[in-house]
């Protein structure tokens, strides 16, 4: 791994990182601990557990069907574990796997699972696994785990960690990524090792950084970022050939479609006090026309596509989707669940798997505007109403607000009734509320106030979801329309 000139600010930051992770692995094992004596028997993010209680079920494993493989963060049984669902129907019952990472990958038969160890000093390893899930092979990471990928064919993963710094927000950090045999669990090298060229002529740097891989269809072919003298830009590389081109600049955590024509990736559009901002962008390869997404939040991660149309990502704890031409709205796809791998091409599974099933609970969601006719710069409240129509007591339950870019926002108001524990937060356009309980038949309220800020119509648009599963979708959002004078 080469270094920049600047090495003492980066042991500098490293030493920082070691800090935070000692605190945070002694807030993990104490919410662990505290999970275990109420009986949820979470893990410690170590490796595969062995579910005593499972039972053979095949509902998802060998379907035609494509399916999401995720890691499940709803409380309960299965959290933290290895979860699956049809993409055509990500609200039915989750299949638990008897395997725990905190990332994930998978295609064709062979997965990546990137595990950490709480301690003094936290370790993390990443194993490959197949079908079955179990493990295969083993390889320890030197660093803090950031993406993961694996070829469509299943032949080769990728994975980067931070080596130095612990954000790519950040002014200077280091990564290393390593790209391995997952047949035979093989190191395959790290891209640094590999020759890179720009117009044709060979280009090198001590600085260079590598991210994001992303495989074609044929596995040999990829596509990573590079980063040098604080510019990032997109490579295009061959595993067998160790050699990588630079395609064009500004372009970050690649990901390719599934009809292999196209890229979604993140763009660096400005800065502003807490780092980047970055939007959602998508390459056409033949023209190299890129288009926005409509996903106006800065968000950091690199896309999985859910299909040729939809990518999906993690706006955490959930995952959200949007149209990939740039059209629609995001839509929030899963609740409780990070690092989605789409696994496309069915595969047969002996696994022992169970199947978390959640009693239903109906939501329904109303939002009101009052005054109904306003001016430019005066008030509105907007009143957001979730009813939990039963049969069964609603948790987690969630409402979103993309507000209209026409109006600007004021603050939350009193919420009803008040005893109800909740957080009520807004950022990045979205107004965003969660409500830890509803009872089947409670009805809880939250005003908040926006300014118009230009004349005409305004429309917003409320969803609601929970972690039980829905019988009646079709209330689960509504929007009002006001008149600005």
């Amino acid at each position: 791994m080469s270094h920049a000139p600047g090495r003492d600010r980066r042991r500098v930051a490293f030493a920082l990182l070691a800090t935070a992770c000692v605190a945070g692995g002694a807030a993990y094992t104490a919410w662990a601990a505290l999970r275990t004596r109420s009986g949820t028997r979470p893990g410690d993010g170590g490796g595969p557990v062995a579910v005593e209680d499972a039972a053979a079920a095949r509902t998802l494993i060998g379907r035609s069907g494509p399916m999401v493989m995720f890691r499940n963060t709803g409380l309960g049984q299965g959290w933290e574990q290895v979860a699956l669902v049809p993409t055509e129907s990500p609200d039915q019952p989750r299949t638990i796997v008897p395997l725990r990472c905190q990332r994930l990958h998978f295609a064709a038969g062979r997965g990546l699972c990137v595990t950490g160890h709480a301690g003094f000093f936290s370790t993390y390893d990443v194993y490959t696994f197949g079908a079955e899930f179990a493990l295969s092979h083993k390889m320890s990471l030197s660093g803090l785990p950031s993406r993961t990928r694996v070829s469509p064919d299943g032949r080769y993963g990728a994975i980067t960690v931070f080596v130095a710094g612990h954000s790519y927000a950040a002014a200077s950090f280091s990564t290393k990524t390593m790209l391995l045999d997952l047949t035979s669990g093989a190191e395959l090298g790290d891209l640094e090792q590999f020759t890179v060229s720009r117009n044709g002529q060979p280009f090198k740097s001590v600085d260079f950084n590598f991210w994001g891989v992303t495989f074609a269809p044929d596995g040999n072919r990829f596509y990573a970022t590079l980063r040098t003298g604080g510019q990032t830009y997109l490579v295009e590389g061959e595993v067998a050939a160790r050699a990588m081109r630079v395609v064009r600049a500004n372009v970050e955590c690649p990901s390719l479609s599934p009809d292999g024509t196209r890229l979604a990736f993140k763009k660096r559009v400005g800065s502003a006090l807490g780092g980047p901002v970055w939007r959602f962008h998508v390459l056409d390869l033949a023209t190299m026309t890129e288009t926005p997404l409509a996903e106006t939040r800065s968000i950091d991660d690199q896309v999985e596509w859910l299909d040729n149309q939809r990518v999906l990502y993690e706006v955490a704890p959930d995952l959200w989707t949007v149209p990939a031409d740039g059209s629609g709205e995001p839509r929030k796809f899963m609740r409780n669940a990070l690092s989605p791998a789409v696994v496309r091409t069915a595969f047969t599974s002996a696994a022992k798997t169970r199947t978390v099933s959640l009693p239903p609970a109906d939501l329904g969601v109303t939002m009101s505007a009052a005054p109904n006719s306003v001016r430019v710069g005066q008030d509105l409240t907007y009143t957001i109403t979730v009813t939990n129509h039963g049969p069964a007591v609603a948790s987690d339950v969630g409402t979103s607000v993309l507000l209209s870019s026409a109006v600007t926002f004021g603050a939350i108001g009193q919420v009803s009734p008040p005893g109800v524990p909740y957080s009520c937060f807004f950022k990045d356009g979205y107004v965003s509320c969660t409500v830890a309980r509803l009872a089947s038949g409670e009805r809880w309220s939250v005003p908040f106030t926006v300014r118009p800020n230009r004349t005409g119509p305004i429309r917003n648009r409320v969803t609601v979801g929970g972690a039980e599963p829905d019988p009646t979708p079709g209330n689960d959002s509504a929007s009002v329309e006001t008149a600005v004078r």
